[in-house]
Order: C-alpha cells, then sequence, then structure tokens
C-alpha cells in the first residue's frame, strides 16, 4: 500500500498515532491485494468543505470491478483521511468506518445506507456544486440581507491582498512608465483602457484609482482623464456595490455583466486594446478538472454531489419539506432563486443548510488518450503534456475554466499591455502535497490554482509568465502573475535595467 503523509506540516505525530494503526488495522480486515490500493492522509483546513473524514476512491465506475477501468493489474481503490477530523473519532470507530467504505465502495458488501444524489457521477467542473457557486453570485444580495453580514467577511482574515494600496502604488509605477514610453513614440492611444475582472465590492478599483491618480499628479500627466475603467462581474449585486464606491470618478468608470467563463464573448470591442488588465481571487472560484498519474496509466477524478439519509431528514424537519421533496426544492432553488421557496429569507436558510450538508463522492476513471484532450479549448496544450511532470499518485488541477478564462483575457492586451493576477496559485508540483481544495466560503466555492498550467498557457500563446510571492502581508498565501507579450516584456526589461541604472 503507497501511504501518502499530505498532513505533514500541520498535523502533529500524536494526532497519527491512532490513526495509522487504525489504516493498517482496516486494510488487513479486507480481503484485498494491499498492493493495489494507495491512502493519503490529509489536512483539510477548510472547516467548511465537501469531504468526509474518511472517504474511499474507488477506480473505476463498476463496484467489484477489476479497477483502472477494467485493466488487469490496476489500482483499486484510494483510501482518503482527513486527519484534522479523524483524530477525533474513536478507535474502533475510525477502523470499522474504513472498513465499511472500502468494502462498500468495492462491491464487497451491499450499501444499505446509499446517500440521496444531485447528480450522476460528472468531471469536478461540470457538479452541480458549481451551480450552487453561480446561483450565490446571482443572488448574493438575499444572503447579504438574510444574513446581515457582508460577503466580504467570509474572506480568510477578513482581508483582501487586491487592496493593498503599496502593492498598488508599486505596479502603477511600473505602468505609468510603459504609458510614458508609449506617448514618447507617439503611441500611446486616445483611450486608455483597464480592465477590472471580479470587482468585489469595488474597495480594489477605488485603491488602483486612487494610486494611478497619486502616479499622475506626481508626474504632471494628463492619463487620468483618458481611463476608460471597465469594472466586469457576474454578480449584479457585487456591479452594484462597487459602482456606488467608484461614483466620484464618474464617466471614467463603466461597468459590464460579464461571465468569466468566456470573457470575449462580452469583451470582443476591446481585443487587443486593453492596456492594463487585473484580476483578483477570481481564478479560484472558477470550475475546474483534476487529473492524476498512477504509473504509466492517467485518471481524473469524477464527482458525485450527495446528501447522507441523516442529513436529507434533518433537512426535511428544520425546513418542513418532504424527504423526497428535498432534491426538486434544491433544484428550483438553483433555477429560480431563494423567492421561489415562498419567502426569501427561508429560501436562503434551507439553501444555506443544503449547501452545509453537500459533500463529493469520487471515483476515479482512466483517461484512455490524453494527448487528444486540450487543457483549454482555444490553447494548444494537451493533457499528457501536464502528465510527463507528475510524479507518482500526484493528483493536480488541470484548473481548465480558469485556464481558458486566462487565455481569452491575454487575447484583449495591447500589444505593450499587462495582466497582473493575485491569486491563490500553486507554483511548484510539490505544493500539491497537501490539500489545494475545494473548500466552501460562504455559499461559493474556493479552489486552489495550478499555476505551471497558466505558464505553459501563457507561453503558447506568445507571453512571458512570471509568478512571485504577495509580498506586502507577512503569512499571505496570495501569489502574483504577471503576464505580457513577449516582444513587450523584453522592451520592459530593457528600459527597468536603463532606469535602474540611471
Amino acid at each position: 500500500m503507497v501511504i501518502q503523509l499530505n498532513c505533514v506540516g500541520r498535523a502533529r505525530p500524536a494526532d497519527l498515532e491512532a490513526v495509522l494503526p487504525a489504516l493498517a488495522e482496516a486494510a488487513q480486515a479486507v480481503a484485498l491485494d494491499h498492493s493495489r490500493l494507495a491512502a493519503v492522509l490529509d489536512w483539510v483546513q477548510y472547516r467548511r468543505n465537501f469531504r468526509a473524514p474518511v472517504m474511499v476512491r474507488p477506480f473505476g465506475r463498476e463496484p467489484g470491478g477489476d479497477g483502472a477501468g477494467g485493466r488487469s493489474g490496476g489500482p483499486l481503490a484510494e483510501i482518503a483521511i482527513d486527519v484534522r477530523r479523524a483524530r477525533e473519532i474513536p478507535y474502533d470507530v475510525l477502523v470499522r468506518d474504513i472498513v465499511d467504505r472500502l468494502s462498500k465502495a468495492l462491491g464487497l458488501i451491499p450499501d444499505v445506507h446509499e446517500c440521496v444524489h444531485l447528480e450522476d457521477w460528472v468531471r469536478p467542473g461540470k457538479s452541480v456544486a458549481w451551480s450552487f457557486n453561480r446561483s450565490y453570485w446571482r443572488h448574493l444580495a438575499a444572503w447579504d440581507e438574510t444574513f446581515g453580514r457582508d460577503y466580504a467577511a467570509a474572506l480568510p482574515g477578513g482581508v483582501s491582498d487586491g487592496t493593498n494600496p503599496d502593492f498598488w502604488a508599486e505596479r502603477i509605477e511600473t505602468f505609468m512608465q510603459t504609458l510614458d514610453r508609449l506617448e514618447q513614440w507617439s503611441e500611446l492611444p486616445d483611450e486608455i483602457h483597464v480592465l477590472e475582472l471580479g470587482v468585489g465590492n469595488g474597495q480594489q478599483s477605488q485603491v488602483w484609482l486612487e494610486q494611478f491618480t497619486r502616479a499622475c499628479a506626481a508626474r504632471g500627466r494628463d492619463y487620468l482623464e483618458r481611463v476608460r475603467y471597465l469594472i466586469a462581474d457576474y454578480s449584479p449585486h457585487v456591479l452594484a456595490r462597487a459602482r456606488e464606491r467608484l461614483a466620484p470618478y464618474g464617466e471614467l468608470v463603466d461597468s459590464m455583466e460579464l461571465d468569466f467563463r468566456n470573457p470575449v464573448h462580452g469583451l470582443s470591442h476591446l481585443r487587443g486594446r486593453v492596456l492594463f488588465a487585473h484580476t483578483c481571487n477570481l481564478y479560484d472560484n472558477l470550475p475546474t478538472d483534476e487529473l492524476m498519474r498512477v504509473g504509466d496509466r492517467a485518471y481524473e477524478p469524477l464527482v458525485r454531489a450527495s446528501i447522507t439519509p441523516a442529513e436529507i431528514a434533518e433537512l426535511a424537519r428544520v425546513h418542513g419539506v418532504a424527504q423526497d421533496e428535498i432534491v426538486p426544492a434544491v433544484q428550483r432553488v438553483l433555477r429560480h432563486g431563494p423567492e421561489c421557496f415562498g419567502e426569501i429569507a427561508a429560501g436562503v436558510r434551507f439553501w444555506s443548510d443544503v449547501w452545509d450538508a453537500v459533500h463529493l463522492e469520487e471515483i476515479y476513471d482512466e483517461i484512455p488518450a490524453p494527448g487528444a484532450m486540450r487543457v483549454a479549448p482555444s490553447i494548444e496544450l494537451h493533457l499528457d503534456e501536464l502528465l510527463d511532470e507528475l510524479p507518482e499518485w500526484t493528483r493536480v488541477h488541470a484548473s481548465t475554466v480558469a485556464v481558458e478564462s486566462f487565455a481569452q483575457t491575454l487575447a484583449l492586451l495591447h500589444g505593450e499591455g499587462v495582466l497582473v493576477a493575485q491569486d491563490i496559485f500553486v507554483t511548484d508540483i510539490g505544493q500539491y502535497a497537501a490539500f489545494r481544495g475545494p473548500g466552501k466560503v460562504e455559499g461559493s466555492i474556493v479552489n486552489w490554482v495550478n499555476g505551471r498550467v497558466f505558464q505553459r498557457v501563457g507561453e503558447r500563446a506568445g507571453f512571458r509568465v512570471r509568478v512571485e510571492p504577495f509580498g506586502h502581508r507577512e503569512g499571505s498565501n496570495t501569489v502574483v502573475l504577471e503576464a505580457r507579450p513577449r516582444d513587450a516584456f523584453s522592451r520592459f526589461e530593457r528600459a527597468r535595467v536603463l532606469s535602474a541604472r540611471a
């Protein structure tokens, strides 16, 4: 059995004193080829998440099959344990839970307490979990009003690195150098297009504009009056709040509802015209698929959103909905909003409790021809290129939708433009030796993003992409990604060196 200690650095040795022996005892109790089993011991840092303390992920869709999609000798199952919660489970209960889940997942015994499923097996990016996420942003005003708090309060630490004035002063100083250079060459457009994707409450836009105003005043430039600052977001409530905050900037600021999965569709008029684009914590909120390599085989997890029978019974009791009507009620709320529940606040509370109860069952499905599958539709990058660098039993994000969004945004940039993205990027494959999501934040999803894929996609598209830690707050998980057209990057680097020498 392969055992991965992905909890190292968070769990104490004492936390494993019962978990490891329980795993060994459970494995001995099940008559299986242990060489075809794996165990991953995670530390799930998100207190609200989609995981049970103990999960078993079989390889193949059919219980009792040979694993690996029917190919002989492939892996049978992966046992996933969240040490943070499992350490609190009594030893005998933990052993029994592992044995039961392993036996049921592989069809050795029937599952007489099968969960209620909200969907069939699908790739993670197609899961109904993302329907919850999209609906949350569409109906954010109802959530904020029902619970009497700003959604931003749910951010880890209650702070966004996207509003740090020192960070933006530094980036805008570099941007000013680009504008000055274009002006000197008589190539600066009459309109300076700035694009912000995912605007939060508008504070990030405000800080950017404040720092840009100061920089223009310090240099005696008229660039501010030439700026056309476009804020784009999926949530009408978020846009309304941001417009209110930015009212002092008047006609310099415009807004647009936008599907981040396909930004070019709404922004085609800006193709090749955006001089500065930026995002903060956008990509970690977009659907993603995942992949893993075992030996010479490639696998992807499939998920199924489910609710346990006990939680179905509790939802029925608390909200006065018949148990067999829970799933149809969820579907109506996601499709039409919480008002279809009769009273908006009651609908939001039902929705919130369902969201807390939803977990994702998982199986592994073999990818028969990874070389034939693109990571993103508009980029010639295939899954086999990502798999080549994966160590054994390493599972990573493909960041499917986020990468496509990123690639389309690059197409909007001016030849001297720049995209600055702040997010929780994974910058090294070794970082996947720890739990990287997804987690639940309020009514939405947060997931880490595979920065290595972003770099590959950007380079294929003719951009130089660099990533660096966010250096303006101690302990921040934020990573800053900057993308420039490759030719512009070379000119930018030469100008930076000359400026430093001067």
